[in-house]
């Protein structure tokens, strides 16, 4: 009996980066995340954070404060919120696109951050992806 052979209709992409072990989208996905995760506690950020915050009204006497979405308007222990750039980093797929990936990661203005839930982040940013694919399939017609 002959073995069945499966084809895959993915396109294999080269490894061209760490001595062939990384894709390009890989080493830039990389990238990325070793700078948000460095500028995780930018200051700008935090006190965006504080402005958003009260002291805490919920039963749970443990948790200090809460945090209201801008969105929403409902209140939040701080695992339940994230700090949202208002005006999105962008991508970073290339080398040209680091240089304006930090400039908006690193804004010093604190009214250029909001704080949201996580549905309400995670909508934002579909919301935004579509918006984005759609431009970019708008002017391959």
């Amino acid at each position: 009996m002959k073995a069945k052979t499966r084809r895959s209709r993915k396109q294999s992409l080269p490894f061209t980066r760490n001595a062939s072990t990384m894709t390009e989208s890989q080493f830039f996905s990389m990238i990325r995340s070793t700078l948000r995760s460095k500028f995780r506690y930018w200051k700008p950020m935090i006190i965006a954070l504080n402005a958003s915050s009260r002291p805490n009204e919920s039963s749970n006497k443990r948790l200090k404060k809460e945090f209201q979405c801008k969105i929403c308007q409902n209140w939040f222990k701080r695992a339940d919120v994230q700090i949202d750039h208002i005006i999105p980093c962008g991508s970073l797929s290339s080398y040209e696109d680091v240089v304006p990936f930090i400039q908006n990661l690193t804004n010093e203005d604190p009214l250029s951050y909001q704080v949201l839930c996580k549905p309400c982040h995670q909508t934002k940013t579909n919301e935004e992806r579509q918006t984005k694919h759609a431009k970019q399939a708008s002017s391959i017609i």
